[in-house]
């Protein structure tokens, strides 16, 4: 069942995206963007073990090409633009700070940490931001799953 995010109650001090609907090209590509993060194990799965330490490292540098694609996809100047720039930006920075971590402690194959976890809840949520603001924007559905990422989500 989809969720319209501009009916979904909003968080505190979480502002009215400001830009219009776009058309109806920019919103497919965009819904397939936002279908594929839905499925994507990094940002649906509560619980990762050792072996989905590194799977969820290779879904978000996943998401990020497919973010990048999808831009490639849109006009220049859309307004959806700086967002999917943040979307990569955010893949970027948890990949590097994960990996980071990974060799400073030599944990990259044992049970994820506290820290991994840190890290992983803190990337989801900013994409979180992002996907909400992107769906508002383009009004569009989002799966029930993708919501626990959502600002003010209570999981």
């Amino acid at each position: 069942m989809g969720l319209r995010v501009r009916e979904m109650p909003r968080a505190p001090g979480m502002p009215v995206t400001p830009f219009p609907t776009g058309s109806a090209a920019e919103r497919s590509a965009l819904a397939g963007l936002v279908a594929m993060i839905e499925n994507n194990p990094a940002f649906c799965n509560r619980g990762v073990l050792p072996e989905e330490q590194e799977r969820c490292y290779r879904a978000v540098v996943d998401a990020k090409r497919l973010i990048g694609d999808t831009a490639e996809l849109l006009p220049p100047g859309t307004p959806a633009e700086d967002l999917l720039a943040a979307m990569r930006a955010a893949c970027r920075k948890y990949v590097l700070e994960a990996e980071a971590w990974d060799r400073r402690t030599g944990r990259r194959y044992q049970m994820p940490t506290f820290v991994f976890y840190q890290l992983l809840g803190a990337f989801r949520e900013l994409l979180g931001v992002h996907v909400w603001r992107l769906a508002e924007a383009y009004d569009m559905e989002i799966d029930g799953r993708l919501n626990m990422i959502f600002p003010g989500s209570p999981d």
